[in-house]
């Protein structure tokens, strides 16, 4: 009897979800979903034999037209007719990709509910007679690195965008081609974005919630801002530095030159050509609006994985504008004196007046140099990859060069670096690169640098230098450095690595996604989390006043104590391993093929102060002892290992 009750519930449940009228925020959802499926799944519409675009600008009146589900069914069923017989294949297909290459190839949908069991079997049809092909919607892009509006980028969409001609686009955009703009670029970030599994939201989720306001919007700067939360709501640095809108100034291409920085908690003054506007005031109000107010309305339209880059963007924006107009600005010194300002908007926003900036402006025009304690610098935002060799031929005997990553690389400096310092070939890096043939899959594409048995590597230890302003090429750079002794200096990085596609929204505005999948080789990623430094130091309101650069200075007390406490001595055959790492109590070292008959090993900390020291007596060329670090302060420490004059550091971290 309660066999039957379970029956009749289970059934009545699914009459009643099958009798359910569907709204139309919820049509417009699974028609996106659909539409974007067969475009790259269909072997007819994936080939253009079929105009998908202008099937669905017919379609969506229809669909939104229909009041029972079973009406909202049969015009589903109109839209995918219209697409043609799927090609049957003959052949088996295995699905062996690992699990990580096929996150965005996830068709559970397709049994959902509020699909009718005909429109259920066609959908099937189409995914289980897919086969991997070369499509006409998204391509390879032979030139990468294009400059070009419409066609930079790792990936090409020659039928998704509109060309850019030299006229102000006026025509808004209907319903229903506003409606097939969000279709056309969350499909691509659904299929060919290889972070969407590390999102806040779902991707169906943000389709969800922000569908409806494509319908409603009424006119072309809220249809801006409405593109605009949807990229925001992806968190992607990539994405908000790709964003430009020619039409609608928002947040506006022109500033006052005036630099801001979050700073002590405060959006203060770093960099100033504005008389009466000197470095170290603090904003107290813009166009009279706090800085928390500037952040609470800038949040949802602000693409940003992390609240470094975030606070970044906001001390940009809130001062921005179109050209020649002005912005009314309160600035208080640090004595709470309060100076008004009526800035002009005279300089655009991605000049090179905002793109460097250095607190003690001498850095700003060196490539490289030899510092104190015979340290050496390298500059990653002035430095060519023709200046490499000079540099590395008078730099690479010091004990410790310091890399200044804290703007854009301009060229492939710590390439050409990294392939004079590693001591062999190695891997630093693996890229998920997105498979067009396969929509929805990846492959894996691993980068290594440095030459085989290199005569001359580098022994020291490598400090890199980074802040917010450290993305994409810079933070890779730092990934690249990472293969070496190392110490990151500074605080969270932008969190924007990996090549990126770009999408023509309309003729006024472009944007992108990230389309290469950055990560280390064990898997690990910085998309959106950035580098998290060793030795966190920030600026202080201070020191911007001094004309410090307090994050150098810590780098260089770093490096003077290492070049003075660690004689970077090495021996080409004597193998060092120190394991775990990081390590909550012992730490095991493993010393292969070394001469000497004592061993001294010794527990330094980060400015090269001897914490503990033990001496190992052996029998034969190989040593395995263990250190007790159970006692040490969470942080990061070195381990040095005296073998008679020769002496090996490596770098380890207490949890």
């Amino acid at each position: 009897m309660r066999l039957i009750i379970i029956f009749i519930t289970a059934l009545v449940l699914s009459n009643t979800t099958f009798a359910q009228v569907p709204t139309y925020q919820q049509k417009l959802y699974y028609t996106c979903k659909i539409w974007g499926f067969v475009k790259y799944y269909h072997s007819n519409v994936s080939n253009c034999n079929i105009n998908w675009d202008s099937v669905l600008l017919a379609s969506l009146p229809a669909i939104k037209n229909t009041v029972t589900k079973n009406e909202f069914n049969d015009a589903l069923d109109t839209m995918l007719v219209a697409a043609g017989p799927m090609a049957l294949s003959s052949t088996y297909f295995p699905d062996t990709l690992a699990p990580e290459l096929k996150r965005n190839r996830n068709f559970g949908w397709i049994n959902d509910a509020n699909l009718r069991a005909d429109v259920q079997t066609i959908l099937d049809t189409i995914k289980n007679n897919f086969r991997p092909h070369i499509g006409c919607y998204v391509k390879d892009n032979t030139y990468p690195y294009s400059t070009s509006f419409n066609y930079g980028g790792l990936l090409l969409f020659p039928h998704d965008t509109i060309l850019l001609d030299t006229s102000v686009f006026t025509n808004y955009p209907d319903e229903y081609n506003r409606l097939s703009v969000l279709f056309k670029y969350w499909n691509l970030v659904n299929y060919f974005d290889p972070y969407t599994y590390g999102f806040d939201q779902p991707m169906d989720t943000i389709l969800y919630n922000h569908i409806m306001s494509f319908d409603t919007v009424s006119n072309p700067e809220a249809f801006n801002m409405c593109l605009r939360s949807v990229f925001a709501s992806f968190d992607d640095e990539s994405i908000e530095a790709g964003t430009y809108y020619r039409n609608f100034a928002y947040p506006g291409h022109y500033n006052p030159q005036i630099m801001l920085s979050y700073i002590q908690g405060k959006y203060v003054v770093v960099k100033s050509g504005v008389a009466g506007v000197p470095v170290g005031q603090a904003v107290v109000s813009i166009n009279g609006l706090s800085a928390t107010q500037w952040e609470d309305s800038l949040r949802p339209y602000i693409s940003a994985g992390n609240i470094s880059i975030f606070r970044y963007k906001v001390g940009r924006y809130m001062l921005a504008g179109n050209t020649g107009t002005t912005v009314q600005a309160v600035f208080a010194d640090t004595a709470g004196m309060q100076t008004p300002d009526t800035l002009m908007r005279d300089t655009y926003i991605t000049s090179g007046w905002f793109q460097s900036y250095y607190p003690a402006d001498s850095l700003s025009n060196i490539n490289w140099n030899m510092m104190s304690c015979q340290v050496g610098y390298i500059n990653n935002n002035v430095m060519l990859g023709t200046d490499v060799n000079d540099a590395y031929n008078a730099l690479g005997g010091s004990a410790a060069i310091v890399i200044d990553l804290r703007n854009f690389a301009v060229s492939n400096t710590v390439w050409e670096l990294a392939n004079l310092m590693y001591p062999t070939t190695e891997s630093f890096a693996k890229n998920c690169v997105p498979d067009v043939t396969y929509p929805g899959t990846f492959s894996w594409q691993y980068d290594a640098l440095g030459y085989p048995q290199n005569s001359n590597p580098y022994n020291g230890t490598v400090i890199l230098l980074v802040n917010e302003l450290t993305a994409g090429s810079a933070e890779y750079g730092c990934m690249i450095m990472q293969n070496m002794r190392h110490i990151i200096v500074g605080s969270q990085t932008a969190g924007a690595d990996g090549n990126v596609s770009y999408f023509l929204v309309t003729q006024d505005m472009q944007t992108d996604f990230p389309s290469l999948g950055v990560f280390y080789p064990n898997g690990d990623s910085t998309q959106r989390i950035g580098m998290v430094p060793d030795v966190v130091v920030r600026p202080t309101i201070a020191g911007i006043m001094q004309g410090r650069d307090e994050v150098l200075e810590k780098a260089l007390t770093m490096a003077c104590s290492i070049a003075n406490s660690i004689p970077m001595i090495a021996a080409a055959t004597t193998k060092i391993n120190v394991y775990p790492n990081p390590a909550d109590a012992l730490v095991n070292i493993d010393v292969t093929n070394v001469q000497q008959k004592e061993l001294t090993v010794a527990i330094m900390d980060i400015a090269g102060k001897t914490i503990s020291s033990q001496e190992i007596a052996k029998s034969g060329n190989d040593v395995h002892t263990s250190i007790n670090v159970s006692t040490l302060s969470p942080g990061m420490y070195f381990v040095k290992i005296q073998a008679g004059s020769e002496q090996y550091v490596r770098k380890i971290v207490k949890e």
